[in-house]
């Protein structure tokens, strides 16, 4: 019997199909033992159809569809062919068998709707052993195919079969590889230029660890790690040690260093790191599960162990050795490839860390071409990527924008669309990935300021500090004007001249998705000859529970008019964002809901041929501003505050110019430098862990004001 090409990457001993259109390699799926409970099941042509009924008022239901095999078979895998449509939510899915009155099956918290798809699960599978505490039964005989759903049901709610399995593979999977071949040189070029522009700092790194024996990290870390102890002492202070560990970022750095030194000591240093990890987390459970198997992660090591493979393979590496990192290889890309484990640790299958899991299972599908698997996979991860970049990637003019409210992840998420991309050619399929890089290309170029290297640090970004002398290259005028207004993205952009130096503002009202937002609606920053004068405070690290994190992702760390302890909300949808080029000049526009039962607004007007910005703030249906109401302001390194009858002066060593903010009468000034007892005010985040002092201008409007009307210029 032929076995079914969804099943390719297992080495398969017996595979039971029944399908709805049976042929000479399946049986039918009879629908006198597929058992719905409540659901009604329709014949439909090619697939088996079943409708649920909905509750009404948002209930949950949980359904299940439970075919029953002709006879117990002995196998140790499941699978179905289905289709969900009409759901409001779905919680999960599962997919499983009976055994002594229990269910036992794998969940799936993120399914794609309207689309067929094949959720497909072995006993042995790292999905799950993931699911079920590394409870991997033997093959045993299973009875029926259990396919349960649990969410809160629309008007026509239900799903769609057409194809079920059970199958008996063998104890390793080698039938599926085939003879071993060197891995695409264009593959291994393109993957190693990748990660180099992940870690642009990896020489130092690598030294580091070769003559120190400090461990390298993400985020340009070196933790102590003392000889005779097998993990660094550090490596559980923070989440992002983890990660990386697990990882094998270390690995890779220092496969990074022999690649460009040739020198071998490198290669068998990370060599030891990956077998060391194979054999505590991969050969046995690892007790830290959410980090040994986290979904960035797992498609950040597989990176690492494909790079090792094919130096190996260029080294002459020993036969058992490759094959037990053929054999890891295998099981992380079918992790990869489960709808199981797929954007597992986030709130929504539509995250930035399933892209990577797409890239990652594109370079073993191209890597190893002749498995029986490969082209599957391939064509699995495009199809997922370009259904994340259709949700996550908003297209604006000629403007392609990450959703995700961080100008740092978009840099990342550009270079990531263009390694898809460019792995889709060397695929020989066409597709609009390369056209999507552009764009995103297009809207970092638009984001930088004028020294061309920086920019603001909105959302989950790392910030680049004010040198003292100033950007040496940000002194040269645009000798135009440009003003961008991208309305379903969120951001407004005001470049040009004044005497000579130029200019730089942004305006942001983005709300296309809650990952790495901050609660930054309405705030801008301000560049001016080779200064940035009004900053982005940027974030310190993703422990937002923790004090100096959450102040700097809070509203009050942003240029902004804000409300000083109310509860602040970063769903989707609350901001908005509009404007127009004028005669001589722009007005920016927007206002947000971040707050219940308030409408916040703020029209910036500004000049083109100087910066002369004219600015409102106010609340909708508000006859009188909240006493508590405060305008945030946040300066940056090296920016030095004078108070002044009319307002404040703004001054820095690097620029002959200043800028002055004009405030109405009866403003309260309270000026705060590095203050980082609650409330926390005067602190700015940079790297991982980095923090640094700065002023923040905290400015109380004059009481019983209906608006804040203020003016901010250079002089």
């Amino acid at each position: 019997m032929a076995f079914s090409t969804c099943l390719g990457d297992r080495d398969l001993l017996r595979c039971e199909h029944f399908r709805v259109l049976a042929d000479a390699d399946s049986q039918p799926l009879d629908t006198a033992r597929l058992n719905c409970g409540p659901g009604s099941v329709t014949a439909r042509g090619d697939h088996i159809g079943v409708d649920f009924a909905a509750l009404g008022d948002g209930a949950v239901i949980s359904q299940q569809l439970r075919f029953s095999v002709p006879e117990g078979l002995l196998s140790n895998g499941v699978g179905a062919r289905v289709r969900l449509r009409g759901w409001e939510k779905i919680s999960y899915i599962a997919i499983g068998h009976t055994e002594d009155g229990t269910y036992y099956h794998a969940k799936a918290t993120h399914p794609l709707q309207d689309e067929w798809f094949d959720f497909c699960v072995g006993l042995r599978d790292l999905a799950w052993g993931w699911r079920n505490g590394w409870n991997t039964p033997q093959e045993r005989a299973i009875s029926d195919v259990r396919f349960y759903i649990r969410g809160v049901p629309g008007r026509d709610a239900g799903c769609d079969i057409s194809d079920i399995w059970l199958w008996q593979e063998a104890d390793q999977p080698d039938r599926v590889f085939g003879m071993d071949q060197p891995i695409p040189s264009e593959v291994v070029s393109k993957l190693i230029d990748y990660q180099r522009a992940c870690f642009p700092d990896y020489m130092r790194l690598a030294r580091d660890f070769m003559e120190s024996g400090r461990c390298p990290l993400a985020g340009n870390t070196l933790l102590d790690w003392p000889v005779g102890t097998p993990l660094p002492p550090q490596l559980q202070d923070n989440g992002t040690y983890q990660y990386s560990w697990h990882s094998q970022h270390p690995a890779v750095l220092l496969m990074l260093l022999h690649i460009d030194t040739s020198e071998i000591g490198p290669l068998f240093a990370a060599r030891d790191l990956v077998v060391d990890w194979l054999e505590r987390s991969f050969d046995k459970p690892d007790p830290n599960v959410k980090y040994a198997w986290y979904d960035h992660g797992v498609a950040e090591r597989t990176f690492a162990i494909v790079t090792l493979y094919a130096l190996g393979q260029r080294h002459g590496f020993d036969a058992r050795f490759v094959t037990r990192l053929r054999r890891a290889i295998h099981r992380h890309a079918q992790l990869l490839a489960s709808e199981v484990f797929y954007a597992g640790h986030q709130p929504i299958r539509y995250h930035n860390h399933a892209w990577f899991q797409d890239l990652a299972l594109i370079t073993v599908g191209l890597a190893f071409p002749g498995w029986a698997c490969a082209d599957l996979w391939v064509e699995t991860a495009l199809a997922r990527a370009a259904d994340q970049f259709t949700q996550l990637i908003a297209r604006d003019g000629d403007f392609a924008v990450f959703a995700e409210n961080s100008i740092g992840y978009h840099l990342g998420i550009e270079r990531l669309v263009a390694t898809i991309g460019a792995f889709a050619a060397l695929s020989g399929r066409e597709t609009e990935i390369p056209v999507i890089a552009r764009a995103l290309s297009r809207f970092s170029a638009l984001m930088r300021y004028p020294d061309g290297q920086r920019t603001l640090a909105q959302g989950d970004t790392f910030r680049r500090s004010n040198p003292p002398e100033g950007d040496p290259d940000g002194h040269k005028p645009y000798g135009r004007r440009e003003i961008t207004i991208l309305p379903r993205a969120g951001y407004a952009v005001a470049k040009a001249d004044h005497a000579g130096r130029p200019f730089m503002l942004v305006f942001l009202a983005t709300s296309l998705a809650a990952t790495h937002k901050h609660a930054d609606n309405l705030s801008f920053t301000l560049y001016l000859d080779g200064i940035e004068w009004l900053i982005d405070p940027s974030f310190y690290s993703h422990e937002y529970a923790r004090d100096l994190p959450r102040y700097l992702r809070g509203p009050e760390a942003h240029n902004a008019f804000v409300l000083p302890g109310a509860d602040y909300v970063i769903e989707p949808g609350l901001a908005r964002l509009w404007g127009k080029e004028i005669p001589g000049g722009f007005v920016f526009e927007g206002s947000h809901n971040a707050v219940r039962d308030q409408e916040f607004h703020r029209r910036i007007e500004g000049a083109t041929d100087r910066l002369d910005l004219q600015l409102r703030d106010a609340l909708r249906d508000v006859a009188n501003l909240p006493a508590d109401a405060r305008l945030m302001l946040h300066c940056g390194e090296g920016v030095e505050v004078k108070l002044e009858n009319s307002g404040v002066r703004l001054s820095h060593p690097a620029s002959e110019l200043s800028l002055q903010i004009v405030l109405p009468q009866g403003c309260d000034i309270n000026l705060i430098n590095g203050r980082q007892e609650a409330p926390i005010r005067g602190m700015t985040g940079l790297g991982f862990l980095q923090s640094g002092p700065i002023t923040t201008i905290e400015i109380v409007p004059p009481s019983e004001a209906d608006s804040l009307a203020w003016r901010l210029r250079a002089v």
